[in-house]
């Protein structure tokens, strides 16, 4: 069955990528700056980017910070970050943030 504007195609999940769409790095150091990304996969299996419609949340805000669309990593610990798009919200996204040298 087709689907036509009656059955639009709805987001399902959302996961947080690099900015590119590939996979987000997992080892950073203190200092660092990234842009992250976010991939969303809609009911009809399809799947696209989304950055410019997500909103990054950083959930340990001593650890790393988000500013618009960057991601700061203040101090060694694990980042955990998610995406949100239409109030769809992504996995938690870690990264290991090693001391600055």
């Amino acid at each position: 069955m087709a689907r036509g504007p009656e059955h639009p195609k709805r987001l399902t999940s959302v996961a947080v990528t690099s900015e590119t769409g590939g996979t987000l790095p997992t080892n950073l150091k203190a200092g660092a700056t990234l842009k992250p990304g976010a991939k969303a996969t809609y009911t009809d299996g399809t799947n696209g980017m989304v950055t410019t419609q997500a909103t990054f949340t950083s959930l340990d805000k001593t650890i790393a910070t988000v500013s618009g669309s960057t991601l700061t990593l203040i101090k060694a610990g694990t980042a955990k970050v998610t995406a949100t798009v239409n109030k769809v919200t992504s996995a938690t996204a870690s990264i290991t943030v090693a001391a600055a040298a």
